[in-house]
């Protein structure tokens, strides 16, 4: 009896996380779409599509996408550049949640939405020679070949006559780190 609800309940699993798998979790839309703009099934974007959990989305030459996640997080996307968004959970009640994203190629500027401002080191970005995580923040990361990458703060930075608090980024390569707190600074990672 014990063998039979063993594997009833193996069954009950594989079915639910195949379930869980092939379901799209909706976690933003473009905003603003320029060009041609599509995501990793070749399917065409344009204002107002919806970005799901796991989307890459392909700005191609003469483009751009502007992506407003759920929680106000600002992305957006220049030519010929490439994103997906590896991990989004965020819980609006109490805005706590995680944003981990993939630069693949192209200029890419984020402005943080809530998980940053609640949990600054909850928004990390991938760059192909490193990570940068964001301490609530606006900063463009460019990123023209697999080996390197410029991280530039755009702000706020201190004593902004907007009252809004400073932010930070922090640029890794793996074995060195860099912060970065004054806006119009740049750093540059190396593969």
């Amino acid at each position: 009896m014990n063998k039979l609800k063993n594997f009833i309940f193996v069954i009950i699993f594989f079915i639910l996380s195949e379930t869980y798998v092939f379901s799209k979790e909706f976690i933003g839309v473009i905003s603003a779409g320029i060009g041609d703009i599509t995501n990793q099934e070749n399917e065409k974007l344009s204002t107002g599509s919806k970005i799901y959990f796991g989307d890459t989305i392909i700005v191609k030459e003469k483009s751009s996408a502007q992506i407003l996640l759920l929680d106000e997080t600002a992305i957006t996307v220049g030519e010929k550049s490439e994103l997906t968004i590896d991990d989004f959970v965020y819980d609006p009640s109490s805005q706590v949640g995680k944003i981990v994203s993939n630069i693949k190629t192209g200029t890419i500027r984020i402005m943080t939405g809530k998980i940053s401002n609640q949990n600054p080191d909850n928004l990390i970005v991938k760059v192909p020679a490193g990570v940068v995580g964001s301490r609530g923040t606006e900063f463009v990361v460019v990123t023209d070949t697999d080996k390197k990458s410029a991280v530039i703060l755009l702000g706020p930075g201190p004593d902004n006559t907007l009252g809004m608090t400073p932010g930070s980024i922090n640029l890794s390569d793996g074995k060195n780190n860099i912060d970065i707190t004054q806006p119009g600074f740049q750093s540059i990672v190396y593969k």
